[in-house]
């Protein structure tokens, strides 16, 4: 059994909490450091808020080869909204203080007025320098692959190979102030975008497959630079 502990790190812009839970590793397991999953960054993708509780629910009876974050839903006014963006019409992925923050804008990709403003955006990075984490996932809707920012490439393949999507290096058009662009990119991180395509009324794929074998035994947790 895994230690689950439940966290509040912030509150969205109408009030609402976004909840983190944290689990210990295996008292076996060798130290590693700490991995963080969140979902729910657009409010029009919360398949990927189920995923990562079924995956919570999964860590408590299996637990990780190492300290472990999950962040079901960054952007719950979104969610209950069923908006892509926050309560204040920003999409909180093209809100970090990357340096490519507020260029190369497309209509409808809204980074806020001024990097990392917005309540969700700032949770979520307090959050990645309090626990000090280089291993991160995201997870979107609704493309069928296994995205990397940075130097994570051979985890992404790693990753694909156990899921079956591709991995692709680009989404195919630009991401300003993305949290890939500001922790992939230009900070090292070896994260990666698990993007799965359109629910099936049953059981995303992804839910099933990319979470456990991204934590549910370790070695083939999301990495990053030794250090």
């Amino acid at each position: 059994m895994s230690e689950r502990t439940e966290v509040v790190i912030g509150h969205s812009v109408l009030g609402r909490p976004i909840e983190a839970v944290r689990f210990e590793p295996a008292g076996y397991a060798q130290q590693r450091p700490a991995a963080l999953l969140f979902g729910a960054i657009h409010g029009d993708e919360p398949v990927t808020q189920l995923m990562l509780e079924r995956l919570a629910d999964d860590l408590v009876e299996r637990p990780p080869g190492r300290e472990t974050w999950i962040v079901p839903c960054v952007n719950p006014d979104g969610v209950l909204a069923g908006t892509r963006d926050n309560a204040n019409g920003v999409d909180l992925n093209r809100n970090f203080a990357s340096a490519t923050w507020g260029t190369d804008r497309r209509p409808g990709y809204h980074p806020g007025a001024a990097a990392e403003d917005q309540p969700e955006t700032r949770a979520l990075v307090e959050l990645i320098a309090h626990v000090g984490c280089a291993r991160i996932v995201a997870l979107h809707a609704t493309y069928r692959m296994v995205n990397w920012d940075g130097c994570g490439e051979a985890l992404a393949r790693e990753m694909a190979e156990r899921c079956g999507y591709p991995p692709e290096a680009s989404m195919g058009y630009p991401t300003p102030g993305s949290f890939g662009a500001k922790y992939g990119i230009e900070r090292g991180a070896r994260d990666h975008h698990a993007r799965d395509a359109v629910h099936d009324g049953r059981r995303a794929r992804l839910g099933r497959v990319p979470g456990r074998a991204a934590l549910g035994r370790g070695p083939a947790g999301v990495s990053a630079p030794p250090g």
